[in-house]
């Protein structure tokens, strides 16, 4: 509907993310550029499925795009079929992302809009793709390859401006009059949950179902997010009804398998079903947020918690590393189990560039069921200042090479 782009670009919704977010709505596109993902027939019963297209493509298979899928066949011809979908080489996703995200800046930050009529209104949806749900609680239960995620807005009567607001959160919506809801100007405000990308009306701690999610907002884009307007039958790649990620559920009651694309999704062309099983989460206050001191230590992160007196006693430290000296590099999030005892002090393998500020968001996983706790941000400044001379340049420079090398010894 091109006659309501103005519309979409005027009420792009504002996302909001997590202090422990690393994965943030991008392009579709890269699980197409991202070396290793392949595009697969259903899993027989041993091993994989055959090989429809791949990123990487080897001995004469199609190159993986998005102008490859379709709803019914692909760009070769062949039959799309149940059962296909794209898979992600390996299981180090933050890794994975993180190297994708600094080799194709141009896939960064997308928003895409989709306006559709029903029942007489014209409803303004906005999708959000995000390369993987790191939905880190227990045993990263509930984590899978590809996320959709989306919100929408009904214009009123006379298509001026929008009167509720629908926003996903897991299996439901959570809807609210258009008066009530936060804003920068014109544009909606979308608190984004923590690895599970749900989106919320207002920041804080959130249970809906057996889930617990927690949305700070404190981790803001610089730019606005780059806005694609999509029809409701082109691109033919949205109704492609084979799923992004090849995730199979663990446990069917609070896990699910890869998502399917918008186009595949019943609100795509009824945006009102939503309504019909609005969701009403609570909102209450997140457990506190932990004592851990971080600080520098040869080049590396060293962290310290005495944990011995906390109840619950915490099972889980999640630590995400951000430099906004980095351009283009997004945080590094890492999960690391806490001690039986409660209590250390050590050096980890995660890299710190002495001459970089690092901002550093820690977190706590605890209880049963397991519940995310608030995070302490903590600002470590470069090791040394930018007026060094040549030698310090140089002994820096050497410095941080030596651990870079040391952490990528250990990683093998």
């Amino acid at each position: 509907m091109p006659e309501h782009d103005d519309l979409l670009e005027r009420f792009q919704p504002v996302l909001r993310y997590d202090s422990n977010e690393q994965f943030f709505a991008d392009s579709a596109s890269q699980y197409m550029v991202n070396p290793g993902n392949e595009l697969r027939r259903a899993r027989p019963a041993q091993g994989k499925g055959a090989v429809v297209a791949a990123a990487t493509p080897q001995d004469g298979e199609p190159q993986l795009t998005l102008d490859f899928l379709g709803p019914k066949t692909y760009g070769d011809g062949s039959p799309v079929e149940p059962g296909d979908a794209i898979g992600v080489s390996g299981r180090d996703y933050r890794e994975q992302y993180r190297r994708l995200r600094v080799a194709h800046p141009e896939l960064n930050n997308v928003t895409y809009g989709h306006a559709i009529e029903a029942n007489g209104r014209v409803w303004l949806q906005y999708w959000l793709w995000y390369f993987y749900n790191d939905y880190q609680l227990s045993f990263a239960l509930g984590t899978h390859e590809g996320d959709w995620e989306m919100v929408q807005y009904r214009m009123d009567d006379d298509a001026v401006h929008p009167d509720i607001a629908v926003y996903a959160q897991h299996r439901y919506g959570e809807m609210r009059p258009w008066e009530e809801i936060e804003k920068l100007g014109e544009r909606p405000v979308v608190y984004v949950s923590r690895g599970s990308h749900a989106s919320y009306f207002e920041a804080g701690f959130h249970q809906t179902e057996a889930w617990y999610d927690l949305a700070d907002g404190k981790r803001r884009p610089k730019r606005r997010p780059a806005l694609e307007i999509l029809g409701t039958q082109q691109p033919a790649w949205t109704r492609w009804p084979g799923r992004w990620g090849d995730t199979l559920p663990r446990d069917k009651t609070l896990e699910s398998n890869s998502p399917t694309g918008p186009g595949a999704k019943k609100q795509w062309l009824a945006p009102d079903k939503m309504l019909d099983n609005p969701s009403a989460p609570m909102h209450g206050k997140a457990p506190a947020a932990p004592d851990v001191r971080v600080s520098r230590a040869g080049g590396r992160l060293r962290i310290e918690y005495d944990f011995a007196q906390r109840e619950p006693r915490p099972a889980l430290l999640v630590i995400t590393v951000n430099s906004e000296d980095e351009h283009g590099v997004p945080p590094q999030t890492h999960s690391i189990p806490v001690t039986a005892g409660g209590v250390e002090k050590r050096t980890t393998e995660i890299v710190l560039d002495p001459l970089k500020r690092y901002d550093v968001s820690t977190s706590t996983i605890a209880g049963e069921p397991p519940k995310p706790s608030a995070a302490t941000v903590t600002t470590i400044a470069p090791f040394a200042k930018p007026a060094l001379s040549v030698q310090g340049r140089v002994l820096a420079f050497v410095s941080g090479a030596v651990a870079r090398l040391r952490g990528d010894r250990r990683r093998r």
